[in-house]
């Protein structure tokens, strides 16, 4: 098991550089054409971190309870270097979009309406980062739910073998 396991950290450990060095990359890069290549490597990068990640838990789930605390450290670790990695890359998405969207209006604006549609966009930006808290509260209970369920089915298998045992 060990063996698998190191594979798929070392696997996982190469993905997410790659998207934090790209990451690191994609800030302050002006070719509209190349930022979209980039986001597009990093979103891949993180979906293969994500796998990765599936399958570390999988190997885990597959261990007995004593060295399973351990690794189940090093993967709560793992998991939150994604939820980083993920939403550094939406800030700059949301950045990038913004920008763009007070430009086009900037630049498009004939001056009657330009305080109007600033008012709604504004109204718009604000609902939207509101939806992405709400979004994100609710992948953290999921989450927590989550755990709270290995926890419990770690406790129920201890419990069975204890009974075995007497």
């Amino acid at each position: 098991m060990s063996d698998l396991f190191n594979t798929y950290e070392s696997d996982f450990k190469i993905s997410h550089s790659d998207a934090r060095s790209n990451l690191d990359k994609l800030y302050g890069l002006k070719d509209e054409n190349k930022r979209i290549e980039l986001m597009q490597k990093i979103e891949n990068s993180i979906d293969d971190c994500k796998d990765l990640l599936d399958s570390m838990i999988l190997e885990v789930n597959n261990i007995s309870t004593s060295s399973r605390s351990s690794y189940n450290a090093k993967l709560r670790t793992y998991k939150s270097d994604i939820d980083r990695l993920s939403n550094d890359l939406k800030k700059l998405m949301d950045d990038e979009d913004r920008r763009n969207l007070f430009t086009t209006t900037i630049e498009n604006s004939d001056g009657s309406n330009a305080d109007a549609m600033n008012s709604q966009r504004q109204t718009l930006l604000h609902g939207n980062a509101s939806l992405d808290r709400s979004s994100q509260r609710l992948n953290d209970s999921l989450r927590i739910a989550r755990e709270t369920e290995d926890v419990g089915s770690s406790i129920m298998n201890n419990l069975h073998s204890q009974r075995e045992q007497i």
